[in-house]
């Protein structure tokens, strides 16, 4: 924030991975404890979360409650997929359920009716994965489903279930199938994933995992179950863009310069994306960050405000923005506009110009703000009279 009483200068960081496998024992371990719950894993496909987090408490914990754990049942999704099956009919299924449910396509369960399949990404979904497989648009992984399950740890062992070391689980490939996605004319309408591959970061070996998984307390297996020396386990919330951690570690904001000449104040800002690896905002084109400068009074009263967006613009056939969710996932016919959107390691210098009558004790802020605006089926109150009689009171 900058005072201004007179001239003067100054100068002034989409999905598919979980990373530490089930129950697992590493020579560092100790022994497991005869204590271990019943575990009920399918022997010939997707076992439920559930039966990993008997188990697996801390890791189950933390992804219970996160966006992978809730990609079926979300509010947003639900709004879109409804809207997409009443635009396009059961075609909707195979192009929002490919990533939001995509055990509905292992087996069968195409109407969700399954709790199982209700988990969305879930534990056994991601630690089945052998291989991606990029070709199939709806299947985009060669699993092998039952009691070996893989992971980012080698030399592991478990009483339960196999275990095999998969170096996939190490990079940001695995997370491609989902954070990468091709309208029906094959234009990129999220490309986190490519943005990424474009970034500084892959040459420096850093990975989604990196951020998205990053190191937190907790214990692989329950204390109760198997005596662990390690301290730490990798995230399993997935922390994105929703994640304030991440956005304040993602952005870099400062006012560079403010120069005043009589009534006239340009005050020139840097922003700059410094911790991630990906453009911002990425993912869904209808996201936004939105840079905010303003002058205010000594009591905080905004005077003057300006803004500017960073966003990635689509357009119809008629060059008109397309900013509904449906739209951008089913049209055919669609381009991009723009998309002045801040690339990895990116800084830009902004200037913004204002004529303030009285600049004795006012100050300049600049803000940075996080801005998406989804449609959400809510409940809405239907109250009609139907009638009314009234009647005069008399002694």
């Amino acid at each position: 924030m900058y005072l201004l009483t007179k001239p003067f200068s100054f100068l002034m960081r989409p999905v598919l991975f979980i990373g530490i496998i089930l129950l697992v024992a590493h020579p560092s371990f100790g022994e497991t404890n005869e204590n271990i719950p019943h575990v009920k894993l399918n022997p010939m496909g997707i076992s439920s979360s559930v039966e990993c987090g008997k188990c697996h408490k801390d890791i189950y914990a933390g992804w219970k409650h996160c966006l992978h754990a809730q990609s079926v049942e979300n509010p947003i999704f639900q709004t879109a997929f409804l809207q997409a099956h009443f635009k396009v009919g059961e075609a909707a299924r195979e192009i929002c359920l490919t990533c939001h449910a995509p055990i509905a396509y292992l087996n069968g369960d195409f109407k969700l009716a399954k709790p199982v399949t209700r988990e969305g990404i879930n534990c056994d979904y991601c630690h089945t994965i052998s291989m991606r497989n990029p070709e199939n648009p709806y299947s985009r992984y060669h699993h092998e489903f039952g009691l070996m399950k893989q992971g980012s740890l080698k030399n592991v062992k478990s009483p339960v279930h196999e275990t095999r070391f998969n170096p996939l689980y190490k990079k940001s490939g695995i997370c491609a199938g989902c954070h990468e996605f091709e309208s029906p004319s094959g234009m990129k309408i999220i490309e986190t994933f490519s943005e990424w591959q474009k970034s500084p970061y892959p040459a420096k070996g850093v990975h989604c995992q990196n951020c998205h998984m990053r190191k937190v307390t907790g214990k692989p297996v329950a204390e109760e179950i198997m005596k662990t020396a390690g301290k730490e386990i990798s995230s399993h919330d997935i922390s994105a863009g929703h994640a304030l951690s991440l956005r304040k570690k993602s952005l870099a904001l400062n006012i560079i310069d403010v120069s005043i000449n009589r009534q006239k104040v340009v005050v020139t800002v840097e922003i700059k994306n410094q911790g991630s690896g990906h453009k911002i905002p990425t993912g869904l084109p209808t996201k936004k960050i939105i840079l905010q400068v303003a002058i205010k009074s000594g009591n905080g009263e905004v005077a003057h405000i300006q803004q500017k967006v960073y966003q990635k613009l689509i357009a119809d056939r008629e060059g008109k923005v397309v900013g509904n969710l449906v739209d951008l996932m089913l049209e055919k016919n669609l381009k991009i506009l723009s998309d002045n959107r801040i690339r990895p390691k990116e800084t830009r210098r902004e200037q913004f110009t204002f004529f303030v009558p009285e600049i004795a004790g006012k100050r300049v802020t600049a803000e940075v703000y996080f801005s998406h605006t989804p449609e959400v089926i809510q409940p809405s109150r239907i109250h009609i009279k139907m009638n009314e009689v009234t009647k005069l009171l008399e002694k």
